[in-house]
């Protein structure tokens, strides 16, 4: 385990295809992927709010049961990277600028984007790499961490592993 998946990675997981298959040899080779509560937080957060239609309601069901099953490893936001998080966030208070496309509005961009601080955070407290595809705004967040952290390790920030 060398990387915490965050949102974007996570909800790529479908029941079927080569995430899934990825998620699953890697449990049975006993190094299970590594998830941020956080990012399970959001995801299940998206899936609630369309619980209407029977795929997100199946979805939500099935991610349930993956997490029981601990074929994934869910890593939580701690004590140490709270204050972690708090620190980041008093030097980046504002997500950057919306993507084109970007429908959110500018509460819900805020939202994501402290989760996000905490994704970060929980990943740099666990010594783990940071699994995203939204790796612009995660190296900004650990452009600050290095900046308040200058003689730690810094938080690598890396594409998705499959």
């Amino acid at each position: 385990m060398t990387a915490l998946w965050d949102t974007s990675v996570v909800s790529r997981l479908q029941p079927e295809g080569p995430v899934l298959e990825y998620v699953l040899s890697q449990a049975v080779a006993d190094d299970p992927v590594a998830v941020a509560s956080v990012a399970l937080l959001e995801v299940a957060y998206g899936y609630q709010g369309q619980i209407r239609d029977p795929r997100f309601r199946a979805l939500l069901d099935w991610l349930t049961h993956l997490l029981e099953s601990n074929a994934f490893r869910a890593v939580s936001l701690d004590g140490r990277a709270s204050l972690v998080a708090g620190r980041v966030r008093a030097e980046l208070p504002h997500p950057p600028r919306a993507r084109r496309g970007d429908r959110r509005s500018k509460t819900m961009r805020q939202a994501a984007w402290l989760l996000d601080i905490e994704i970060a955070a929980t990943a740099y407290m666990a010594g783990l790499d940071l699994a995203t595809e939204n790796r612009g705004d995660f190296e900004s967040i650990a452009q600050a961490i290095e900046m308040l952290f200058p003689r730690a390790e810094p938080l690598v920030v890396v594409g998705p592993l499959v």
